[in-house]
């Protein structure tokens, strides 16, 4: 069930009014740890989506070659061999993490990754995944965020560019061998930056950085 929680985005020349969105990913807490790295250098890995390992089953025959009286030899028939068994417990716990979307579907290297569920106003976009691997995914991109001038409905939206983390994997509830990133973490990588933004429940003043918890 996806954490709920109260954005406020950010208002381009209106302190102090209201927000108009709640993150549908994101629910507001304390930091519980901190993403192994946030920056744009971060190495690339050599895996995929959702990588699977399967154990090879080994299959083994065996012969006895008998000795008969009149001195020639013969082979017994090899036993029979074990059919192929599916790992299937440890493909799943092989597999790297994942983050859900709006519809609670699992996805792995988004392309685009919508923050608010309730109106689409704070969105990840453009994303170009550096890395995905089992502890944290790295992309640079921009954050799109909605400036509600003069109301939500009526804005436009502004990029940011950014860089996105996600990080600290947790089991999936009911699903221990399934994980997915628990946290988030963008940082903007020019001097542009939103009036404002939520990070753990409290409100920043042209943040640098924030960071939300992930629901499920």
């Amino acid at each position: 069930m996806k954490i709920a929680a109260t954005m406020a985005l950010a208002v381009l020349g209106l302190a102090g009014t209201a927000a108009c969105s709640s993150i549908g990913h994101a629910a507001a807490a304390g930091p519980a740890g901190s993403p192994a790295s946030v920056v744009a250098s971060s190495a690339a890995v050599h895996s995929g989506a959702l990588a699977h390992s399967a154990a090879p089953a080994h299959v083994a025959t065996s012969s006895q070659t008998t000795q008969t009286s009149a001195g020639t030899s013969g082979t017994s028939t090899p036993t029979a061999s074990p059919a192929p068994v599916q790992a299937a417990s440890s493909q799943r716990a092989s597999a790297k993490p994942v983050v859900f979307d709006c519809l609670n579907h699992a996805v792995a290297k988004p392309g685009t990754y919508v923050l608010t569920c309730a109106d689409y106003g704070s969105i990840l976009a453009h994303l170009d995944w550096q890395s995905w691997t089992s502890t944290q995914a790295v992309a640079t991109g921009v954050h799109q965020l909605n400036d509600c001038t003069p109301n939500c409905a009526e804005g436009k939206f502004i990029n940011y560019p950014a860089v996105v983390t996600f990080w600290r994997p947790e089991a999936v509830p009911g699903h221990s061998s399934e994980k997915y990133f628990s946290r988030i973490t963008v940082r903007y990588t020019t001097s542009k930056r939103p009036p404002a933004y939520m990070s753990y429940g409290q409100l920043l003043n042209h943040p640098a950085a924030w960071s939300q918890v992930l629901g499920h």
